[in-house]
């Protein structure tokens, strides 16, 4: 049996960033974070791979390294990505890392997991695993911007295929799934014989 991806809402994912306090420079950090995994899809460790020369700002292009199956891609950002990005980089300290510890080390995939469950938890946005309300995770986050863009009509199957980095088609198709109810909603509404 296929299981499909759970997924949020973009209010919901609004409700979370409201709980992110952008007075302090984590707060800045984890705001452009959740962004980046938000609105490009990265998974927790490209997001933590990062290094400042993977952003940018002219071409608008985020280069992952050795991503998943040791593969490199390029993701567009958007005007939320670069925005989140410059604030912290206003703030950040000197380090290697793109988004780092306040002492220039690099962030852990447990601490950015653990800040996501906090930030969800604190919001109070769950997703619906059977019956258990789950706290959103990063790749939920990812979940729900590959099917956001597929929903949309911002990029085809093959394209969604390229953003998420996955080598077959098939682990992509997952999506399709998820936009049924529109699909139903097309076909109620199609002409009849008579």
């Amino acid at each position: 049996m296929l299981k499909l991806p759970k997924i949020i809402d973009q209010k919901s994912v609004k409700k979370m960033l409201a709980q992110i306090n952008t007075n302090c420079p984590t707060g800045i950090r984890n705001y452009a974070i959740i962004i980046m995994m938000y609105r490009a899809g990265l998974r927790v460790q490209e997001v933590c791979n990062l290094v400042p020369q993977d952003v940018n700002f002219e071409t608008g292009l985020i280069y992952i390294q050795q991503a998943k199956g040791k593969k490199d891609r390029y993701v567009p950002m958007d005007d939320d990505i670069k925005r989140s990005v410059q604030e912290w980089l206003g703030v950040r300290p000197e380090s290697n890392y793109l988004f780092c510890t306040l002492e220039g080390g690099q962030l852990m995939q447990r601490y950015v997991r653990e800040v996501c469950y906090r930030i969800s938890n604190k919001a109070g946005v769950f997703v619906q695993d059977g019956t258990v309300k789950k706290p959103v995770s990063p790749h939920k986050l990812r979940h729900t911007f590959l099917t956001e863009v597929l929903r949309e009509g911002t990029a085809n199957i093959r394209e969604v295929q390229q953003l998420a980095g996955h080598s077959s088609l098939n682990t992509t198709m997952i999506y399709t799934h998820v936009i049924m109810d529109e699909l139903q909603e097309k076909i109620k509404k199609r002409k009849g014989l008579t």
